[in-house]
């Protein structure tokens, strides 16, 4: 891990978060000043369970996992956070360490917003504070939903809906072929999915042979969309 702040526009990386949206100029370059940019290679720890939160993270590039790793030493994904999104919010208010791990999926540049600055700006700005109920609001929101798709959904149902959403300009729209591209390696989405490296192989194999997809390595190509939002709706029958 390295700090440098080299061609990285920290004020609009910040202005950037889905977190801070509506935060507003006047706040944005506040956060933006009690900021550093941190370079963090492929493969890297950004922190570990337990360690003393140093604030939060914004991804400005790349993609970090956040895991916990079982007794069994199986490694569980929890999220996998892309540009543009955030990480470690909570640890700041909690008191008690990261509650999780956070690696680098591939090469990334965070914004690092450091934790005592931060609640300092909070303590001075209350609009800032409404700012980070409504966004931490949403977050929960966004967890309850992928707690529903894990317990409520089949692995293909979860895949199909999963590839689906990486193609949302093609919201409504029923024909047409469309390439998309997995953005982190197939076994960090199996892990994302709740499902085993090899069920996700079997599954990408299966949609090939029902001419719902071509696979090539990390592009994939949506044959039927129509097919797949049923499979994504209803699962597999």
């Amino acid at each position: 891990m390295t700090d440098s702040h080299e061609s990285v526009d920290i004020v609009k990386a910040v202005s950037e978060c889905q977190f801070l949206t509506g935060a507003g100029d006047a706040l944005v370059r506040p956060i933006a000043a009690i900021s550093k940019v941190i370079h963090q290679p492929r493969g890297t720890t950004v922190f570990n369970e337990g360690d003393a939160c140093r604030g939060m993270f914004i991804v400005h590039s790349g993609a970090v996992k956040i895991l916990k790793t079982g007794m069994d030493g199986r490694e569980h994904v929890l999220h996998v956070v892309m540009a543009g999104d955030c990480f470690g919010e909570a640890a700041m208010f909690l008191g008690t360490g990261y509650p999780a791990e956070a690696q680098a999926v591939k090469d990334s540049i965070l914004i690092l917003v450091r934790k005592e600055q931060f609640l300092g700006l909070l303590s001075r700005e209350p609009e800032l504070c409404f700012q980070m109920m409504a966004a931490m609001a949403t977050w929960a929101h966004r967890l309850v939903a992928k707690v529903e798709v894990l317990t409520l959904k089949d692995a293909s149902a979860r895949l199909a809906e999963y590839l689906l959403g990486l193609a949302p300009l093609l919201a409504g729209r029923r024909d047409g072929e469309a390439d998309v591209q997995l953005a982190v390696p197939k076994n960090v989405l199996a892990a994302q999915l709740g499902m085993s490296n090899e069920t996700l192989s079997r599954l990408l194999t299966r949609f090939e042979a029902q001419r719902l997809i071509v696979s090539q390595g990390r592009t994939i190509t949506l044959l039927d969309r129509r097919e797949m939002e049923d499979l994504a709706r209803f699962g597999a029958a």
